[in-house]
């Protein structure tokens, strides 16, 4: 996930990610490995323990969500870094309406709009977790049933939420409260799977199935059309887009089939992977959320360095870069992991820190929102007063105006809201290469829609420039 986000996909690196463009990506694993766990560590405890460890655990996530906005608000209102996203023009009226946004969930900033997904399925997982340990898990099945079966049967714009999330939420709860169950009675799941006389049979079939699709969907599903749009979507090359707004049955399956696959090599190889990985990823696993929130401070620190190059550089310096990038979230864990001990140690106030100060730490970051908004530097920043809302980001960039000359105003808006709408999880892949003209080349299509999985933002000016008929202006 981490690799995905950062870009340079030309690097060796993105070979084992996957770059989202599989038939699964990190985002699924994230959601059902998360809801595993959560199930997992509950076994044995009575409601009141399950209530309280995950109410506990989701007011964490709204606070690391909150803070990540609030923080790297700061930073775009003080600095002239380039980040992950942009305080966006004209969204809303002014500072105080963009921190009550925050507060409330409606929008995040730079990534963090990936966390409120995890805050409402753990809002909601506090009570699926009570009924579980009460002995009443077929009532948590049969909702994650009906909330699956009511997104797919109903308009997709009467089950997206209408705020900031990184994807629709209904037809995903089978990923999230699927592992959220089978976590919880694993033991009883693994002594029903053992009894089964079949069962290395069938794993040797799901194993084939799952090489098959992948040598299929690697040759761009040439003869086989039909199954690739059942299983990726009209768009071959964009198999993510589907399954972050719609997720149909037959892609739903798939993931669960290199869940599956998945469980299996990390069972089987175990030892090994330990040996050679387990350094560096266990810490990253046992500090998940400080990872992700890491991540996405990362990434701005690595891409803001002076000798940051532009994307077109070798796959080795590529590698290279993104290794970097991959040693700054690491050391930042080790260094958490320290932190921490030293706040453990009993000493008079230490306890009190580690309890408190995430809910201060997010309480300063709002007061210096505040503050600076209303400073004249601020003023002249993405919260400035001087019009009521919004600077334009383009107003004062007359090296965009002639990168557009000629190209009309209304085209740049309409493509943008597609991409807005991908973005936030209530449009397709599909509705934005729509737009793309019917005479454009199948390899141009094809660079696009990768460009819209990988940057969306690139791919809304590819597209502009595509459908103006004029020159994409040349990278400086």
């Amino acid at each position: 996930m981490a690799i995905n986000h950062f870009g340079l996909s030309q690097s060796y690196l993105h070979e084992a990610s996957g770059r989202s463009g599989f038939l699964i990506s990190a985002a699924e694993a994230f959601l059902f490995i998360s809801g595993f766990t959560l199930g997992f560590i509950t076994i044995g405890r009575t409601p009141e323990q399950a209530t309280t460890r995950l109410a506990a655990r989701t007011w964490t996530v709204y606070l690391a969500t909150v803070g990540i906005s609030l923080g790297l608000g700061l930073v775009a209102l003080t600095t002239h870094f380039q980040l992950w996203g942009e305080l966006e023009a004209g969204s809303f009226a002014g500072v105080w309406a963009w921190i009550g946004q925050v507060l409330v969930l409606r929008t995040a900033f730079n990534g963090a709009d990936i966390l409120i997904a995890y805050v409402l399925y753990l809002a909601v997982a506090i009570g699926a977790l009570r009924l579980m340990t009460a002995g009443r898990t077929w009532v948590v099945v049969a909702a994650t049933f009906g909330a699956y079966t009511l997104s797919q049967l109903a308009p997709t714009e009467s089950v997206t939420l209408g705020f900031a999330s990184f994807r629709a939420l209904l037809p995903n709860t089978p990923l999230f409260f699927g592992g959220l169950v089978i976590g919880y009675h694993r033991h009883r799941i693994a002594a029903a799977w053992n009894a089964v006389p079949f069962r290395r049979a069938l794993d040797g079939v799901i194993v084939a199935v799952g090489i098959g699709l992948a040598w299929l969907h690697s040759d761009d599903w040439a003869g086989w059309e039909w199954l690739g749009e059942r299983v990726a979507g009209p768009e071959l090359t964009e198999p993510l887009g589907l399954r972050e707004v719609e997720m149909p049955v037959v892609p739903l399956l798939i993931v669960f089939l290199y869940l599956r696959i998945a469980w299996l090599i990390a069972d089987l190889l175990w030892r090994p992977l330990r040996r050679s990985l387990g350094w560096f990823l266990l810490p990253l696993g046992e500090a998940s959320l400080f990872t992700f929130a890491m991540h996405l401070v990362a990434i701005p620190i690595v891409i803001n360095l002076p000798w940051w190059p532009d994307d077109d550089i070798g796959r080795w310096a590529a590698t290279g870069w993104v290794v970097l990038y991959l040693a700054v979230i690491y050391g930042a864990v080790l260094c958490r992991r320290r932190v921490l001990d030293w706040l453990r140690t009993g000493a008079s106030g230490r306890e009190r820190i580690r309890r408190h100060g995430p809910l201060a730490t997010v309480g300063l970051l709002l007061v210096a929102v505040l503050l600076v908004s209303s400073s004249p530097a601020g003023a002249a920043g993405p919260f400035g007063s001087g019009d009521g809302g919004f600077e334009d980001e383009f107003d004062d960039d007359d090296e965009f105006e002639g990168e557009v000359e000629g190209i009309d105003e209304e085209l740049w808006v309409t493509v943008g809201t597609q991409i807005d709408r991908y973005v936030t999880g209530q449009g397709s892949a599909d509705d934005v290469l729509a737009l793309i003209p019917s005479g454009t080349d199948p390899g141009r299509r094809s660079e696009i829609a990768a460009m819209l999985a990988d940057d969306p933002w690139s791919a809304e000016e590819a597209i502009v420039f595509l459908i103006a008929g004029a020159d994409e202006p040349a990278d400086e």
